[in-house]
Order: structure tokens, then sequence, then C-alpha cells
């Protein structure tokens, strides 16, 4: 059985990843099980599971997800559970993070400096993967999602209203996607909204095989995460 980790940023992150992977490799007998991991410096870390799936003998990937609740616990927590994962037979590690609002644009190359600086390889490589400026980018890159959000949501009314059309601008240039999609969604008097049943509207309306098969095209971090999956499950 392989096994692989993620550690996720977030809420966001983990309900798009695990939803990505279910749908995309389904029919590869993966198992994914979600954990939200908290604590360290002044209190113990504590691992708490979120959802599981049954693991039987006919399971040749399982997948764990931490949900590290924010960006700069992702590393920090890799580095702590690294020993663990790699007695436990697991043979890479990918780390999913955003940029803003940690970091502005012209301070990539020194994010990516420090998240690989002083991190070992050996025996279980370690990825990171940065979605830029933040995961809403992928979403908004996502364009037959808007019309399950609402019928109004053309692409000619979002861009004769917000000024850019997502099927064709690259999204990682918006320095504040979750913004981006708060206005797309305000136009029809709804909300995006860092809130659970905001953000499953979200990822339940994207479509997987147009996020695997064309958007990763267009948007340079996304295929990033592609690829290293890919590596994984093709």
């Amino acid at each position: 059985m392989v096994r692989i980790a993620f550690f996720v940023e977030g809420l966001t992150e983990q309900l798009f990843l695990e939803k990505l992977l279910l749908e995309v490799f389904g029919n590869k007998d993966i198992a994914v099980n979600v954990k939200k991991i908290k604590g360290g410096t002044s209190i113990p870390i504590a691992i708490s599971e979120i959802s599981s799936m049954e693991v039987t003998e006919e399971t040749k990937y399982y997948v764990l997800i931490f949900d590290c609740g924010g960006d700069s616990n992702v590393k920090s927590y890799i580095l702590d559970q690294r020993n663990s994962l790699l007695k436990t037979g697991y043979s890479k590690i990918i780390g999913i993070r955003d940029v803003y609002p940690d970091f502005e644009r012209h301070e990539i190359h020194d994010l990516i400096y420090g998240l690989k600086y002083q991190l070992p390889q050996k025996d279980l490589p370690t990825k990171f993967v940065l979605s830029v400026m933040e995961i809403e980018a992928w979403f908004l890159a996502e364009e037959t999602h808007y019309k399950r959000i609402d019928e109004k949501l053309t692409m000619e009314y979002i861009e004769e209203n917000i000024g850019f059309n997502p099927s064709t601008y690259n999204t990682e240039l918006r320095d504040a996607p979750s913004n981006d999609l708060n206005q797309i969604y305000g136009l029809v008097g709804k909300e995006y909204v860092k809130e659970k049943t905001s953000l499953e509207t979200t990822v339940n309306a994207l479509d997987y095989g147009s996020i695997y098969f064309d958007v990763n095209t267009r948007i340079t971090s996304l295929k990033e995460l592609i690829d290293e999956i890919n590596q994984i499950f093709v």
C-alpha cells in the first residue's frame, strides 16, 4: 500500500484536496483519512480525526490529510510528524499553503527558500506547493462552476461587472482571489466567506475534471499540485 501525507493550511485546502482526490482518483482503490493538528511551542501537539475511509485488502493508496490550522504551521508540523510518518511507511509528504496574506508577491522566492531550508529529504521526500496568491485563484479559474452558483454568472456578465474573464485571465495575478470570488458571487446576492458552509458550496460546485484536464494547463501553481499527484497515482 502506498502511503502519502498532505499537510494543508486549513479547511479550504482540506475540503478541496479531499474532493479532488476522490473525484479524479476514486477508482484507484484510495482511502482518505483527514485529521486536524494543533498545538506546539507552549502546549502539546494534539491530533484529532475529522473523517476516515475504511481500509481494506484492496486499498492501494492511503492518503492522510492534516489540516494545520494556518499557513505558518505547515512546515513546523511536517517537521514534527516526519519521523512518525517515516516509521509507518509513508513514501512522500506534500505541503500546501497560500502566499497571501503572510507574504507579498515579490517575497515568493524568499518564502520558497524558507520552506526548503533545513528540510530533510532522505527516505521521505517532501514537496511544497504554493497557491499563488491563494487557493481561491484556482477556484476563480474554474469557469464552469459559476453557473452552478447562479445561472446569471456567465463569463460575459462577470467580465462586464468585475473587469476580467476567469476562463482566459491568469488568476494567479490577482492579489486577493478570495475577495474576487466574493465580489463575483455578490453580483447575484451571494457570498464567498471562510466559513464551512460557504466553502463547501464552492468546493462542491467545482468541476474536478475541468480542474484536472483544463485549469491546470492555465494556472502554474495548480499544475504543480496535479503533477505531484500524478506521480503518485498515474
